[in-house]
């Protein structure tokens, strides 16, 4: 099963959708979500994250656009990092709260805050998973990836030119995954814009995907 970890976005839209009623956390994070949101939230207007998040990755994956049935893949089998929730399903609703890893609960970082909850829930949350993290490996240091079966890694080039922010590249390439429904066998069909599988590497439970493009777009 695969298991998608998505990244958070400190840049939000300020805007309440009143068909908004997903649960919004794991339950064993619900009572620091709480005292998170309670803390943080500048307002009480909710919306899905999904709508709510900003930035090139959300921006890019536009998932309120979607077909229903590839929504509905992308939720069921993600999570996003958050600094409130822990982890939240893209559908989730929330409140306006643009705050970041580094701001300060009872003198602790949102990031020391939560690294030994997460990392203890992810042990089981993770295991025998085939992980793909859309985050940075700071960010994947919050997690025990000690029982997933595969970490997929996805590494973009611009013709020579490693691509440093791959955030959009990041969406495309969930969104490809998500609308043809991939078998981790069938990750070298990936491909978008003139981005093409070029070589897939495997060490370990790591797989690397090297995707190559010839430049021809401005992605």
């Amino acid at each position: 099963m695969f298991f998608f970890i998505l990244p958070y976005s400190k840049k939000q839209h300020r805007i309440n959708l009143k068909d908004c009623d997903s649960a919004y956390s794991l339950l064993e994070f619900e009572p620091f979500s709480r005292l998170l949101e309670k803390a943080f939230s500048q307002d009480s207007f909710i919306a899905p994250l999904y709508r709510r998040f900003g930035g090139p990755f959300w921006e890019s994956l536009e998932m309120w656009v979607m077909p229903p049935k590839v929504m509905e893949y992308i939720n069921e089998n993600s999570y996003v990092l958050s600094p409130i929730y822990g982890l939240v399903k893209p559908k989730a609703c929330m409140s306006y709260a643009p705050i970041g890893w580094k701001d300060i609960y009872e003198d602790k970082s949102l990031f020391d805050f939560w690294k030994p909850h997460i990392k203890n829930v992810s042990q089981r949350l993770l295991k025998g998973k085939v992980v793909f993290p859309f985050i940075s490996k700071e960010y994947l240091s919050l997690f025990d990836l000690s029982g997933v079966e595969k970490v997929v890694n996805f590494e973009y080039y611009r013709k020579d030119k490693k691509v440093m922010n791959p955030a959009k590249h990041y969406a495309y390439t969930l969104r490809y995954i998500a609308e043809k429904e991939l078998q981790l066998s069938e990750l070298h069909r990936i491909n978008f814009y003139d981005y093409k599988v070029e070589d897939i590497r495997e060490k370990g439970k790591h797989i690397y995907v090297i995707l190559r493009s010839e430049g021809r777009y401005e992605v």
